[in-house]
């Protein structure tokens, strides 16, 4: 069944393939839900189901391995210096998500990259308070005040 011009119908049943939704396609390439709808069913495909994937997978599909060692954030910056994941409308620190993997508590406190490289999310590198003080003891136990 032809559409409007300039959206063919192999465009919809490509974009049904990959799986989308009928409201996503229809957003995608400005047709109506109920055209995509139909295409669905004239192709006798199954109605969309969406699926829930788990926070950590979220946070994992949105890091970058450097190959220095780093893990970059590769998605949402809030004011540009605050990795955040949005998920399921729920907005999550990217580097307290990081903390918890590694450790398997909250952190207290800011969480930073302990690498100093501000985009890294790397689990093994960012730092909460109390593991930041402890550094700081540690330090002026081996070089004094002085350092």
């Amino acid at each position: 069944m032809p559409g409007p011009k300039g959206v063919p119908r192999a465009a919809i049943v490509a974009l049904l393939g990959e799986g989308l939704s009928d409201k996503r396609i229809a957003r995608i390439l400005h047709v109506s839900p109920m055209r995509v709808s139909r295409t669905r069913r004239e192709l006798d495909l199954p109605r969309f189901e969406r699926t829930v994937t788990a926070v950590e997978q979220s946070w994992t599909d949105r890091t970058r391995p450097t190959d220095v060692g780093h893990l970059a954030w590769a998605g949402f910056w809030r004011e540009g210096v605050h990795p955040v994941l949005k998920h399921q409308g729920t907005e999550y620190s990217a580097r307290r998500l990081a903390f918890r993997l590694a450790n398997g508590r909250e952190p207290e406190g800011h969480v930073m990259a302990g690498c100093g490289w501000t985009p890294c999310v790397r689990p093994e590198h960012v730092e909460d308070q109390p593991m930041r003080d402890a550094l700081r003891s540690q330090f002026t136990a081996i070089f004094g005040d002085a350092a």
